[in-house]
């Protein structure tokens, strides 16, 4: 039997036998920003299974009523953060590259440092997620922040790490902020947010002077490359380094088609140069037939949700799914990329599940 409990932030199931808890997982409610919009993601967490109770498909049958509550709860997306060869069963699939930055100390500390900087405080949560939406709006795969839930920070860069915050404030007013994984062995940046340039030198310089107290030669970062304290950072000695993990890591998958797709209409068309009135697009998948537009030009779309999936997140080329056979339509590679642009998509280890 699988007991399934609710509230408004999650989902518990938990498959019984014999009035033990053998197997479960954990689906998180939560809204991502996706092209600039938000959709509703059901964040898979917490997965597992007692060990004398595995290889006996109980992980099996919990994750196949995960897909089914979620489908019901008309989730749009489901994410997870899964083990290698696993989660390709369920049609999840790789969206999230690794983000790595680094930068030797010594470069680092030519920064000036224009603000004070002090332990975040329970009082300031407010303030970091005004600043977090702003900064992350336009970041797929980005996490939607509600000030009444995010109130700590749970975790630094990675699952098991925790985290320090710190605020940065100029007369007064906080106009930024940093969550460094907490260690006195590194320095490692899991999280920024600032509202003008000027935070991204005060960082610097505050992380380089704590580089300097723990005797380490190079500061690290988890932060896309495409973020403007990154493209900042190449005046410092930036070296970036992006894993696209393969069947692993932050994976997702299309749950309902339909809402997805509608709520990126206008972006699809706008994107390939189309006319909502003028041209109706039909994609088809494994999953479900969605029809966009109104128009008398009909294209067809034929791909499985896995490949839209990616497509989606700017991960895969759609190029590299034409020429695999896993995309067909009448329209021009040129539309299809147009429609599909490349994205770096990335989730803040402090809201990892």
């Amino acid at each position: 039997m699988i007991n399934i409990t609710k509230d408004e932030q999650r989902t518990r199931l938990e498959l019984i036998q014999n009035d033990e808890v053998i197997s479960y997982l954990t689906i998180h409610n939560l809204k991502i920003y996706f092209w600039g919009k938000e959709l509703k993601v059901g964040g898979i967490g917490g997965v597992g299974t007692k060990e004398k109770y595995r290889q006996k498909g109980y992980s099996r049958a919990v994750l196949d009523e995960a897909i089914k509550v979620m489908t019901k709860d008309k989730q749009d997306l489901a994410m997870l953060f899964g083990i290698p060869d696993y989660y390709y069963r369920w049609g999840f699939v790789s969206c999230l590259p690794q983000n790595h930055l680094s930068l030797p100390t010594y470069q680092a500390e030519r920064a000036p440092l224009y603000h004070k900087v002090r332990p975040l405080e329970q009082e300031d949560f407010s303030s970091l997620v005004a600043i977090y939406n702003q900064n992350n709006h336009q970041r797929t795969g980005a996490v939607v922040r509600d000030s009444n839930r995010f109130t700590r920070i749970r975790l630094g860069s990675h699952f098991g790490q925790q985290a320090e915050g710190f605020v940065l404030e100029k007369d007064g007013i906080m106009e930024g902020y940093l969550v460094l994984d907490k260690t006195k062995r590194s320095v490692n940046i899991a999280e920024i947010g600032g509202i003008n340039p000027s935070v991204y030198y005060s960082i610097m310089a505050f992380v380089a002077e704590l580089a300097i107290q723990r005797r380490v030669s190079t500061i690290t970062a988890n932060i896309p490359q495409d973020h403007p304290f990154s493209l900042f950072a190449r005046d410092y000695g930036l070296t970036i380094t992006v894993n696209y993990v393969y069947n692993a890591d932050g994976m997702g998958r299309i749950i309902n088609q339909d809402n997805l797709l509608q709520v990126l209409a206008s972006d699809i068309f706008k994107n390939s140069g189309l006319n909502e009135s003028k041209d109706s697009l039909v994609f088809h998948t494994d999953i479900s037939k969605t029809k966009l537009g109104n128009g008398s030009n009909v294209y067809h779309i034929e791909t499985d949700q896995a490949n839209l999936t990616q497509l989606l997140f700017g991960y895969k080329p759609v190029a590299q799914a034409v020429f695999e056979n896993k995309l067909k339509t009448q329209l021009s590679l040129q539309i299809l990329q147009k429609m599909f642009p490349p994205r770096i998509g990335h989730l803040w280890g402090p809201d990892k599940f």
